[in-house]
């Protein structure tokens, strides 16, 4: 007897599942996946971002700063991220450049009351640890930008610009310290929201209308042309001044060369002063040593003609008291005797017949022999 084989068919199965009750497993199983593959949300923080995890029913702000993938529940909570790398707001005339499509340049009011143009750059970045301050303050995304970097920015830049005049514009130091002052304050009316300002600046030049740019330029060449005329004014002074050093230079060389040369010649005369003084001082020295040795020489030599001359008169003195006594006439006969008594007398006669006759006395030895 032949056996027929049917086709099972998936419906019938499906039906026999049912029959079981398993049909209600595997419906709660895929309930259960489904919502379980709804919860789950991964989100990506690089390095250059700050992770911020909104809890939908609480309210709470989870900061996450460190980069990678975070997987949470999608239902629960809200996942974004902030920029917290430097960021730069441009504020510009030129149309399709900076943040707005127009123009979009800050126009400030002078105190003189002219109107002026200028292009603004500001750089800013979010605190990382004020993250959560800068999500309840300006909500998630990017609302912060205008809010708070560049409302801010327009404001306190104008109101600090706006009181210099209109001259002072060209002049950028001044300019530079009043965006110093903006700077200042812009950065602390923006920390308690989570941003810090890092720089303010105006990278081109103030404009005006045309019609007052034509009134500067004409000034500003008139100013210029009286710069050069002080230059020059300068210049020449300074040339003056050069001049008067050099000629003092001269003047000074050539005294310190006389000087120097009076020195030597004093020096000089000082020198064969003392040479002289010295020579006279020898010969007054020698001279007077040799008068001193004369003089004492000669006092010596008449001390002794005194001592001579004294004892001869004493003997005299004593020889005539001598001849004064008793017997002294007859010593001095005998003297006379002794000195008579080898004395030749020879004579000749002479007449006598009226005039006078020479007697002639010849001793010694021219009268031997006559």
């Amino acid at each position: 007897m032949m056996e027929i084989h049917k086709q099972a068919n998936p419906l019938n199965e499906v039906l026999g599942m049912i029959g079981n009750g398993r049909i209600l497993v595997v419906v709660a199983f895929l309930a259960l996946a489904a919502f379980f593959f709804s919860a789950i949300s991964f989100g990506q923080v690089s390095g250059e971002q700050i992770g911020i995890m909104l809890d939908r029913f609480s309210g709470e702000i989870t900061v996450i700063e460190q980069s990678g993938t975070k997987i949470y529940n999608g239902i629960r909570y809200s996942f974004s991220t902030l920029d917290k790398t430097l960021q730069t707001l441009e504020m510009t005339e030129t149309a399709g450049r900076g943040d707005r499509s127009g123009k979009d340049d800050l126009k400030i009011k002078t105190v003189d009351g002219s109107d002026v143009f200028v292009d603004l750059k500001v750089q800013y970045r979010i605190v990382a640890a004020d993250a959560d301050t800068v999500v309840m303050t300006s909500g998630l995304g990017e609302e912060y930008k205008k809010k708070w970097a560049r409302d801010y920015s327009r404001a306190i830049v104008r109101n600090y610009l706006g009181e210099l005049t209109t001259e002072e514009f060209y002049d950028s130091s001044k300019r530079a310290a009043k965006l110093i002052l903006a700077q200042n304050e812009i950065k602390e009316r923006l920390t308690p929201y989570g941003l810090s300002v890092d720089s303010i600046v105006i990278p081109q030049r103030p404009h005006f209308y045309a019609e007052y740019e034509a009134m500067i330029k004409r000034k500003k060449l008139a100013d210029q042309a009286v710069l050069e005329e002080q230059s020059k004014a300068l210049a020449a002074k300074q040339r003056q001044v050069t001049m008067i050093v050099q000629e003092t230079n001269r003047k000074n060389v050539a005294v310190e060369q006389y000087e120097g040369l009076m020195s030597q010649l004093v020096i000089k005369s000082k020198a064969e002063s003392d040479r002289v003084r010295k020579s006279a001082d020898a010969y007054y020295e020698q001279k007077t040593i040799a008068a001193a040795a004369k003089l004492y020489e000669q006092e010596k030599s008449a001390e002794g003609i005194v001592a001579r001359t004294t004892a001869e008169a004493e003997g005299i003195a004593a020889l005539n008291t001598a001849l004064s006594a008793p017997g002294g006439r007859n010593m001095v006969k005998l003297e006379y005797a002794r000195k008579l008594k080898d004395i030749q007398i020879s004579g000749q006669p002479f007449t006598t017949d009226g005039h006078t006759d020479r007697f002639e006395h010849l001793s010694g030895a021219a009268s031997k022999g006559k």
